[in-house]
This record gives structure tokens, sequence and C-alpha cells, in this order.
């Protein structure tokens, strides 16, 4: 039985702040057990900018975002055990935490004096979202399509309807529409769109995709593929949409089915805590988990009693006021829906609703000047996927945003583009691309 003073279990964004801060503590003897066979986690399929804006003040994709902690990991010498899958988590003998967990030479078991839960959270699915219909090829989850268009370069489907405006659909509704796929509509039963604010205006509104609020899919038709779906508003009518894909994107839920009963020394962080808006609460959250568990150890070696309310016993409080704060959102959102005066500025996530009017509501000077550039000239960065000489697949994006409605012909450019067999995140793969002075960088490492 392999023993340790602290076990983490997950090596993505939470897991790895959770990591770095305990080595910052001067704990040593820590390892995290990772089912992949890299770290990163959810990030590594996120090819996005967006991350990063709060903790580290710059707007990164998803693997950028995560190189930084897997090079802190790194320079910390801290040691990760990949394709281990973590089967079962309970309480043994003077409190200790026992893990047993299937890796490359098959059960192994693990002992220590406290673990940090950092596993995420997965996505709901057809049967939880009880959706009735038939059974046909060309249903998805939003992340299961992110990860096979984004790490396996599969095409998914022509004509797509979304069920559910989680952020990762929205996301997924404007990759779809770049790599000439056809978004038919994102359908959400509630009246608010459930994504951020700017994951709205840049994936729905930029490429004219509808949004059906107060709608549901009530039957999925089709016998080898999907056919079509038949679409409820709220006022009873009934629509039969064609299409060929069907995109589930409707609630997470976090990963922790496995942990057997209360285990004193288990604390979690991330999305296994509860489900996050931002990475960068993410980390923050695997942070705040090594403290935690920093100040268990040292009440356990004195003897004494410790509380955390992010302890794995206290994680349904804190999901059902998390539940609570969301309903109240919505109802704000419903009190304040935006209407054609207004533009939610997406600079940082305060999200100021702006008059176009008169460029009054925001709470700095760059909520006027993002809502006099959405009016008249909008900008956005470009990110996408290449192959490069190995068969590799490798994330790109502009180094500095583009005109919106060059963002088509940057796609056509990079059809058949090739990069190199070994790729450096920051490279840049081409110069001057779309128009003097911006260039095509990549976003992780390759060979």
């Amino acid at each position: 039985m392999d023993n340790r003073e602290v076990i983490i279990i997950g090596a993505g964004p939470a897991g790895m702040a959770a990591a770095v801060k305990l080595n910052e503590l001067s704990f040593r003897d820590v390892l995290i057990l990772e089912k992949e066979a890299i770290p990163g986690g959810i990030l590594r399929q996120c090819i996005h900018p967006g991350f990063g804006l709060i903790r580290l003040g710059k707007n990164l994709t998803g693997p950028e975002y995560s190189l930084v902690y897997e090079n802190k990991l790194k320079e910390a010498g801290m040691e990760v055990r990949y394709e281990t899958t973590v089967l079962s988590i309970r309480e043994g003998e003077s409190g200790k935490v026992f893990i047993t967990a299937a890796g490359p030479g098959g059960t192994e078991e693990y002992c220590c004096d406290a673990a940090i839960l950092a596993s995420g959270c997965r996505e709901k699915s057809r049967g939880e979202l009880m959706i009735p219909g038939d059974r046909p090829a060309g249903i998805y989850t939003a992340g299961t399509a992110q990860g096979m268009m984004n790490l396996l370069n599969a095409r998914i489907g022509e004509r797509i309807v979304i069920i559910g405006s989680g952020d990762i659909g929205l996301i997924m509704a404007r990759r779809f529409t770049l790599e000439g796929s056809k978004v038919l509509c994102v359908v959400e039963k509630e009246e608010v769109c459930g994504g951020l604010p700017r994951n709205r205006k840049e994936c729905l509104d930029d490429y004219d995709i509808p949004l059906l609020t107060g709608s549901e899919v009530i039957q999925i038709s089709g016998r080898k593929r999907v056919e079509s779906v038949t679409i409820r508003r709220e006022n009873g009518e009934e629509t039969l949409m064609e299409c060929d894909t069907v995109i589930l994107s409707a609630g997470l839920r976090p990963e922790d089915g496995f942990v057997e009963g209360p285990v004193s020394g288990l604390f979690c962080c991330g999305n296994a805590l509860y489900v996050h808006d931002l990475v960068d609460d993410v980390s923050e959250s695997g942070e705040q988990a090594a403290l935690d568990t920093a100040g268990y150890l040292l009440a356990k070696m004195r003897g004494r009693d410790h509380y955390s309310e992010y302890s794995f016993e206290e994680a349904p409080r804190i999901r059902r006021e998390r539940s609570k704060f969301l309903e109240e959102r919505k109802r704000e959102k419903l009190r304040t829906k935006d209407d054609h005066f207004f533009i939610t500025c997406i600079i940082c996530p305060n999200s100021c609703r702006i008059d176009l009017r008169d460029y009054t509501g925001g709470k700095c000077p760059k909520g006027e000047i993002y809502a006099r550039n959405e009016k008249e000239h909008p900008f956005r960065i470009l990110t996408t996927t290449v192959l490069t000489e190995g068969g590799a697949l490798v994330s790109v994006r502009t180094d500095r945003p583009v005109p919106l409605e060059e963002m088509p012909e940057g796609m056509s450019m990079l059809k058949d583009f090739i990069a190199p067999a070994k790729v450096e995140a920051g490279q840049v793969l081409l110069e001057d691309f779309l128009r003097p002075g911006t260039r095509l960088i990549a976003t992780k490492n390759i060979g």
C-alpha cells in the first residue's frame, strides 16, 4: 500500500492549483492521481479564449491557462500518477483516508492523512434530462462533442440543434459555425440564457444563431441517425425541425459518486464542490482546499478538532446555497432582460449593461469603449485547430483580435494549413495572418 501525507484526485485546474499551494506551504509528500495520460482536465479541449482574466490578468485559451500550472507543477517537482482512475474513497482507522484506484499496473491501494477531491464534474445525460423519442446516432453531450472536435479532429454533424444554453453549448455553437456546420437553434426551457453574457454575445449573437427561450425538445426522431426534433414553445405551439445532430448542454453535476460515506479527511474543491462559472474561481477553490487541508493536518497533529466548509460532509450544503444564488441571479436576469438599447460588456466578469444611446452604465471607461466598438466594428480573437506534419492536432489562435467579418476567411485560409511536427505553446506559425501585424500562434505543446 502506498502511504502519503496528502493525495489529490484530479490534475485539472483545481487539482493543480491545490498541489502548487501545498508545495508553497512546505507539504512535500503529495501525490496527484489523474485518470488521463496528461494534466489539464477539461482545459485541454477548451481552445477558446476567456481564461485567466481575473487571476492572471490575461485573456488565455484553456491549454494556455493549463500550461501555466503545468509548469508550476514541474518546477515544484510534484509527483503525478497518470492513467489512474479512482474507484473508491473511504475512511479507515485513526481517521486515515483509503483510496482504491485502477492504474497501468492493475488495482492499487493508497493511504493518506488527508485527500483533496478535485475530480471535476460530469455532464447530464439524455436519460437524466428525460428527453423522449428514438435512440439514433448523432446525439452528444456538448463536452463530448468539444473533445471529439478539438482533440480528435472529428466532424460532428451538418445541421445541429443544441438543447440547453450552458456555456459549453454556446461555445460549441460558435465552433460548429466556424467549421461550416449550421446551428439551427439553441433551445432553452428557462426564460433566460443559462450561459455567461459574453458567451451569448460572442457565440450566438455574432452568428445570428436563434436562442429559443421558454422552449423544450419533446421528441427526438430518427432511425439510424437523428432526422428531426420536435420543439414545444411556451405558448404550446409545436415545431418539427429537421436536423442530423443533437447536442445536450443542459446541466452538470459534481463527480463524487465514488466516495463511500463520510470521510473526515477529504476536502472538496473546484467543480467537485459545485459547478463554477469561471476557471479563475476553480483555481481559487483549489488553493482554499489546500489551506483547509493544511489546517486540518496541523490541528490533527495537535489533537484538536478542525472544521472546514470545503470538507466533503459540507458539500451538499454549499451546493444548496449555490443553487439558491443561481435562482436569485436568474430572477435578476428576468427583471433586467436586455433590449435593443443595451449591450452587456464582456471585458470582465462585472458584465455591465451599457446603454447604446449614451454609452452609460459601465463601472469603468472600458465599458464605453467596448460598446462603441461593438456597435460600429466588432473584433474577436480567432481560435481553432490545425494539423501538424506528424498528424497531431494543435490548437491555435490569433495574437490579437481580428474583425468579426474576416473570421470565416481566416478559417478558410487554415483549412489546408499544416504546422510543423514539433510545436511549442506561443510559437508563431503564421506572420501577417489576415492583416499585417497579426500572427497565428500555437496554444499548446506538440511533439
